[in-house]
């Protein structure tokens, strides 16, 4: 839980709403991997103490999201083609893979030591490119604007 209350959240009640709703959409849970998403309400704590450093951006993220929402008459959950891969969208995103991914139990899960890389460093067989193999065949990913 964090130690921010909601009078110091820099966000207002709707901002706070949608952006839960946009993080839970960037990284879904999955009970297959046995991982939280990133609406999770750890992460999502952590969300909103780390957009302090790029709040303007992250606000103008909000505002399109929210925006696109009430130009189209549909749920915000309901439009994530319409906010993917948009530039305002991008600052949203690289904060929510930063918190995500610092997060112990999603750590675990990737088989990594839930530490902070430095002093230790992580040791990666150098040269084997092997490791992207399941990555480059689950082909694409994403879909076309």
């Amino acid at each position: 839980m964090s130690d921010t209350i909601a009078t110091d959240s820099l966000f207002s009640v709707e901002e706070r709403e949608a952006l839960h709703v946009l993080v839970g959409m960037i990284v879904p849970s999955s009970a297959i991997y046995s991982v939280p998403g990133a609406d999770d309400e750890t992460i999502f704590a952590d969300i909103l103490d780390s957009a302090r450093a790029n709040e303007a951006q992250i606000r103008e993220g909000i505002a399109y999201a929210l925006a696109s929402a009430l130009g189209s008459d549909m749920p915000l959950e309901q439009l994530q083609s319409e906010l993917e891969g948009h530039p305002v969208m991008t600052p949203v995103v690289t904060l929510v893979m930063q918190c995500y991914y610092r997060d112990e139990r999603v750590m675990v899960s990737l088989e990594i030591e839930p530490r902070a890389p430095f002093p230790k460093g992580f040791e990666l067989p150098q040269g084997d490119w092997s490791m992207l193999d399941a990555v480059q065949k689950r082909g694409k990913i994403w879909r076309d604007a």
